[in-house]
């Protein structure tokens, strides 16, 4: 036991010389995954490298934060909401590359998926973590909450039974105001 505590702590101090806080490794996992996205058209082989390196270093921000004892709520909060941006992005590729004759209209459905799971999931988990309280969660807006949105929903599926290219329209918009909605909320949160 006294031996598994001494390797353990051997580890922890090797990568506390890491010289970046974890919360920048929490965003670089991201951006990797990102680059990984767009070289999958140039290099699958070194795509799918990098989307393993990006879950590599996702799972090493939160080592450093134990190792140079920065473990914080929001650094929490982060890196779950980096997990999630970056199993997106893989899945994103997925599709993309499955093939079908309404590819585009595919991928903005997944992306409107994204945002709308996203908004309501970055509410909960700011309060599950402890970053908001119950008030402040609450008050929590964006450009396309999920009344708008379901409205705005409903309104795609009658025009994708009845004019079928507008319904594609309606989606991409939605699918941008979503993200966008996700982003506010992401920025408010980390701005407490």
């Amino acid at each position: 036991m006294l031996k598994n505590k001494i390797n353990s702590d051997k580890l922890l101090s090797f990568f506390s010389i890491i010289p970046l806080h974890p919360n920048h490794i929490t965003i670089i996992s991201v951006i990797t995954a990102i680059f990984a996205f767009f070289i999958f058209y140039y290099d699958p082989l070194i795509s799918i490298v990098l989307f393993c390196l990006s879950f590599f270093i996702d799972a090493l921000d939160g080592v450093v934060a134990r190792a140079k004892n920065l473990i914080s709520k929001k650094g929490a909060f982060l890196d779950g909401i980096s997990d999630r941006l970056v199993e997106f992005i893989l899945l994103l590729l997925l599709i993309l590359n499955f093939g079908s004759d309404q590819l585009l209209l595919i991928c903005f459905t997944f992306t409107l998926f994204f945002g709308t799971c996203m908004t309501s999931f970055i509410k909960a988990y700011s309060h599950h973590q402890g970053l908001l309280s119950e008030k402040d969660s609450k008050k929590m807006s964006g450009i396309l909450e999920r009344a708008e949105r379901v409205i705005l929903l409903i309104i795609t599926y009658i025009l994708l039974i009845y004019y079928p290219i507008y319904s594609l329209y309606s989606a991409v918009l939605i699918a941008i105001f979503s993200f966008i909605t996700f982003i506010q909320r992401l920025f408010y949160i980390l701005s407490k």
